[in-house]
């Protein structure tokens, strides 16, 4: 494999893991927003107790940290071969 290909590893883990704290970012964004508004209406058992939980509030996070494990180990995978051919 050549220098530019596993450059080009490296690069696509870099973006997935920008992508990945951007996801997390934004998660919390959401949720703060969420459980802002819900904390505006008279009724705030909701926004003491969490429930009924929703489900997705979470997805964001859990895509980032997807994006963060992927993201990690092409950065690794790109390292690795471009340690072993250069």
């Amino acid at each position: 494999m050549s220098v530019s290909g596993c450059q080009a590893i490296m690069a696509l883990g870099g973006f997935f893991l920008v992508l990945g704290v951007a996801f997390i970012v934004w998660n919390r964004r959401e949720r703060k927003g969420y459980y802002d508004s819900v904390m505006r209406k008279r009724d705030v058992k909701e926004f003491l107790t969490h429930e009924p939980e929703r489900s997705w509030l979470n997805a964001w996070r859990i895509g980032g940290r997807i994006s963060l494990v992927i993201g990690t180990m092409l950065v690794l995978a790109g390292g690795v071969l471009w340690l072993l051919t250069a």
